[in-house]
């Protein structure tokens, strides 16, 4: 996104067209040039972060920043900085709270931290981050707080008066504690349990539940992808209680990182029996093979959990070299077709076979792989998913119900 601003009618302005409402007058944002930080790739404290605005480096043109009052403290509550932003004849003033970190648990603490100070010193509110997303700026702008990053990201809210929202400048502070993606191989199994029972008590029932779905993780992964969902405010924490709070966010962070499983070896074939017993001999001819396991690949188990019409295929994931399996299954094959009617897919995906659901002796993708795995199909294939994700939060507290503490 870049800079949009809007009013009280909502009105929107496209890209490339981009204004500044202020005072009741819109004008053209590019002849406010952004500006450019000189900025230091390292991680910056809040002390660093406060040492810049002191020396004029917060820059959200039109605006001007600067600092008034630092580490103001009352005994009830403390505000990081007072800042003034001027422009033209206009002051304003922010009660800011500065925080070293950009994610969203911290962007959400610092707009109550702010919002509260701010009304003690008749200011308006205002989070300062080293970076802020696309989606924190919307979301800062719906609190109707203002949020500034170094990144020259962010938005200004004065009620009436001017709203400026400024996105799409790239994180020059990764946050160096964030180790793995969550959402992800392993350590989205984790994710993937909250959309199956919304609550826990302990780490040692989130690992118990994932073992009992065919999954396998340690104690420290969970650990590990419990503190990131929980700075995403994914997931909440209190009084020995760990909580889903927003299972549409999940869901579409699932999507958003989702990869299709890795093919380390895969065969096509026709198999001599009626379409509807192929994925059935499969199956029950694996587990002769060593105790080899098969799954339904997510997208053709779509008509276990919503209606679609599919070609006659059938796709499915196994932890063996398919050759294997293909030899199991003897004059039955016939490998040379030009119309298969089954593929088997070899992988060490640990998503694939996780929450796996049985049904005449076959083993079908969960609804959560159904649905991730149609996301990335075509028009259609997407809109089937929308079926599955209706189904997946059928069971789960209404996102509008859940409130955050």
């Amino acid at each position: 996104m870049d800079d949009l601003c809007w009013y009280s009618d909502f009105k929107i302005f496209p890209r490339g067209n981009s204004m500044v409402y202020w005072n009741g007058k819109f004008q053209p944002s590019s002849k406010f040039p952004r500006g450019n930080i000189d900025i230091n790739k390292n991680m910056l404290s809040e002390t660093k972060i406060l040492t810049m605005i002191e020396s004029g480096e917060l820059l959200f043109p039109p605006l001007k920043f600067r600092l008034l009052k630092k580490n103001v403290r009352n005994k009830d509550w403390g505000c990081d900085a007072v800042l003034e932003a001027a422009w033209n004849k206009e002051k304003f003033t922010f009660a800011a709270a500065i925080k070293r970190y950009s994610s969203d648990r911290t962007v959400f603490d610092a707009i109550r931290e702010s919002s509260f100070v701010a009304d003690k010193l008749s200011a308006f509110p205002i989070v300062i981050t080293p970076w802020l997303s696309e989606e924190q700026v919307l979301n800062l702008e719906a609190e109707g707080v203002s949020g500034i990053d170094l990144c020259g990201n962010g938005v200004i809210v004065i009620p009436g008066k001017v709203l400026i929202i400024r996105s799409g400048k790239p994180n020059a502070y990764r946050d160096s504690r964030t180790v793995k993606n969550v959402y992800e191989g392993t350590s989205s199994l984790v994710a993937r349990a909250f959309l199956l029972k919304p609550s826990y008590k302990s780490v040692t029932e989130i690992v118990e539940e994932i073992q009992s779905r065919s999954g396998t993780i340690t104690q420290p992964t969970v650990s590990k992808a419990l503190k990131q969902l929980e700075a995403d405010v994914v997931i909440w924490k209190e009084k020995g209680l760990i909580k889903l709070v927003q299972a549409e966010k999940l869901l579409d962070r699932l999507v958003a990182n989702g990869k299709k499983p890795e093919r380390l070896a895969e065969t096509a074939g026709k198999l001599q029996c009626a379409q509807s017993d192929v994925s059935r001999v499969i199956a029950n001819t694996a587990r002769k093979v060593s105790g080899a396991r098969t799954v339904v690949t997510g997208a053709c188990s779509v008509n276990q959990y919503a209606t679609m019409a599919r070609e006659p295929l059938v796709e499915m994931y196994c932890d063996i070299d398919p050759s294997r399996l293909v030899s199991a299954l003897n004059k039955q094959v016939d490998s040379t077709s030009r119309f298969p009617n089954f593929r088997l897919i070899q992988t060490d995906d640990p998503t694939v076979f996780f929450d796996a659901r049985t049904d005449n002796e076959v083993e079908y993708s969960s609804p959560l792989q159904c649905y991730l795995e149609l996301m990335q199909g075509d028009k259609r294939e997407r809109e089937a998913a929308a079926q599955v994700r209706e189904l997946i939060l059928k069971g789960i507290e209404e996102p509008s119900q859940v409130r955050i503490p």
